[in-house]
C-alpha cells in the first residue's frame, strides 16, 4: 500500500512516495505518505535541461492549459521514485530538484502524466583516488616481469568521474646502494570508471611503493595511498659448492658440512632466505637427497657420514641449475675388533670385543651389530648375540659392523 504525506515549502508541496521498505536515494530521506489522493493538472510541458553535474539544484519549468491547481511531477533513477506536487499560477510552475536528489551521477527520469523527459547527471570533478589495486603483489626482478594496478578516482559523492579524466601512476623501486632511488611515471585515462597501467619489474630486488595521482579542474594533486609490491629476486646463475672435508669416518654419525658461495641471480640479487635447494648424493649406503635453504644467501647443509665405508659423490640442486660434484671418501671407522663363538649350555652365543677406532677409542654406544639376521648393539665396545645351537646355519654368518665383516674364531 502506498502512503502519502504532504511537506508544505514555498510555492511548492512536495510528496514522496515510495515502498515501506526503501528509505534512502540518493542522499534524500523518503518519508512514508498517507492513503489520501490528490486530482493533479494535466502538464503540457516540462522544461529543464540535458544534463547537470553532480550535487547541483535542478530548475524545472512546469506547463499546463490549466491556468491554476496542482501538478504532479515524478522524478525517477535505478534507487527509486520521488513524487513532488507543484502549485501552478496561471498555467505555469516551477520544481527545483535539490542537491540530494542529484547525488548520484547517471540518468534521471521526469514525467507529468504522458510527458517525459531525461535528464543525464554526469560526474563532479575529482576529489579522491581510491587505493589501488594492485597484483601480483610479488614480481622477479627480471626486467620482464609485470605486476597491474587499478584505480578508481571518484568525486566528492563517491562517483566514477567521467571517462578520460587523466591520473599518474607512479612507482619507486629499490635502488643500488650509493645510487639516487628511481621513479617511473605512467599517465592513463579512465574509462567506464577505471584506470589501469602495467608495472614493469626492475633489476634491483626489494619493494616498490605504487601509488596514483590525480589533478583536479583547478590543477591541485590529489594523491591516492601507496601500495607496496615486492621485486624478487630471479633464478640463480650459478653454484658452487664446497665440502668441509673430502675425507671421513663411515661411523654413521660423523658430520660434513656442505656450503655454497654465495648464490645470485642475473643482477646479483642475492637469493631470498628460504629459498629451497636439495643435496642429491650416491654413496656407499646407497642414494638419497637431503634438502636445504638459502639462509643470509648460501646453503648450508650438514651431511651425515655414511655406515659404510666407499666413494660418496653429489651435487646441489637449485632452480634448476646443478653445482659442480663434490667427492668425499668414506674411510672404515673400525681400527679393530674381534668377535668369538663360545657355548653356553645348548646355545651358541658370538661376542664381539675390542671394537676400536683409530684412536683407539671404543665404537660409540648403540652401533649395530648383525650376525645373520639377529642383531643387537655395542656397548663400551663389547656385543652378544645368544641364539640355540639348532639355529646355527650351516655356513657360518660374517659378524657386520659398520660396513666391516668379522669372522667369527672358534670357542677357545
Amino acid at each position: 500500500m502506498n502512503i502519502l504525506r504532504r511537506i508544505r515549502i514555498p510555492t511548492v508541496r512536495v510528496v514522496i512516495v515510495l515502498s515501506v521498505a526503501l528509505c534512502l536515494i540518493s542522499g534524500a530521506i523518503f518519508l512514508p505518505a498517507s492513503d489520501e489522493t490528490i486530482a493533479h493538472l494535466a502538464v503540457t510541458d516540462l522544461e529543464l535541461p540535458d544534463e547537470v553535474e553532480a550535487g547541483m539544484i535542478v530548475s524545472i519549468a512546469i506547463t499546463s492549459e490549466q491556468h491554476s491547481g496542482q501538478a504532479e511531477v515524478q522524478v525517477s533513477n535505478a534507487f527509486g521514485r520521488l513524487a513532488f506536487a507543484v502549485e501552478m499560477t496561471s498555467g505555469s510552475g516551477r520544481l527545483d530538484l535539490p542537491a540530494a536528489v542529484t547525488q548520484q551521477a547517471g540518468e534521471l527520469t521526469v514525467t507529468s502524466g504522458d510527458v517525459r523527459e531525461t535528464l543525464t547527471v554526469i560526474p563532479g570533478d575529482v576529489v579522491e583516488v581510491v587505493a589501488p589495486l594492485v597484483g601480483p603483489r610479488t614480481i622477479v626482478a627480471d626486467r620482464m616481469d609485470t605486476s597491474l594496478a587499478v584505480v578508481f578516482p571518484i568525486d566528492q559523492y563517491g562517483n566514477q568521474v567521467a571517462d578520460g579524466t587523466e591520473v599518474s601512476v607512479e612507482w619507486q623501486r629499490t635502488a643500488e646502494i650509493g645510487e639516487p632511488a628511481s621513479a617511473t611515471t605512467i599517465d592513463v585515462e579512465t574509462a567506464n570508471g577505471m584506470a589501469h597501467a602495467l608495472i614493469q619489474s626492475g633489476e634491483v630486488a626489494g619493494p616498490t611503493m605504487v601509488r596514483t595521482i590525480a589533478e583536479t579542474r583547478t590543477g591541485q594533486e590529489i594523491n591516492g595511498v601507496a601500495v607496496r609490491i615486492d621485486e624478487v629476486p630471479g633464478t640463480v646463475t650459478e653454484i658452487d659448492l664446497d665440502a668441509s672435508s673430502e675425507h671421513g669416518r663411515a661411523d654413521g654419525r660423523s658430520l660434513i658440512e656442505l656450503e655454497t658461495s654465495e648464490l645470485v641471480d642475473f643482477f646479483g640479487n642475492e637469493l631470498a632466505d628460504g629459498t629451497l635447494a636439495q643435496f642429491v648424493f650416491d654413496g656407499p649406503a646407497g642414494q638419497g637427497v637431503i634438502p636445504g635453504t638459502v639462509q643470509n644467501g648460501v646453503v648450508r647443509i650438514e651431511l651425515v657420514a655414511p655406515d659404510h665405508p666407499g666413494l660418496l659423490v653429489g651435487h646441489l640442486e637449485l632452480h634448476g641449475t646443478r653445482s659442480n660434484d663434490v667427492r668425499i671418501e668414506f674411510e672404515s671407522a673400525i681400527a679393530s675388533v674381534d668377535a668369538v663363538l663360545d657355548t653356553v649350555g645348548t646355545d651358541i652365543i658370538v661376542r664381539v670385543t675390542a671394537a676400536l677406532d683409530p684412536n683407539g677409542a671404543f665404537i660409540a654406544d648403540g652401533t649395530d651389530v648383525q650376525w645373520g639376521q639377529y642383531r643387537t648393539q655395542l656397548r663400551h665396545g663389547s656385543a652378544a648375540i645368544q641364539i640355540p645351537a639348532s639355529l646355527l646355519p650351516d655356513d657360518l654368518p660374517m659378524v657386520q659392523i659398520l660396513g666391516l665383516d668379522v669372522e667369527p674364531m672358534g670357542a677357545q
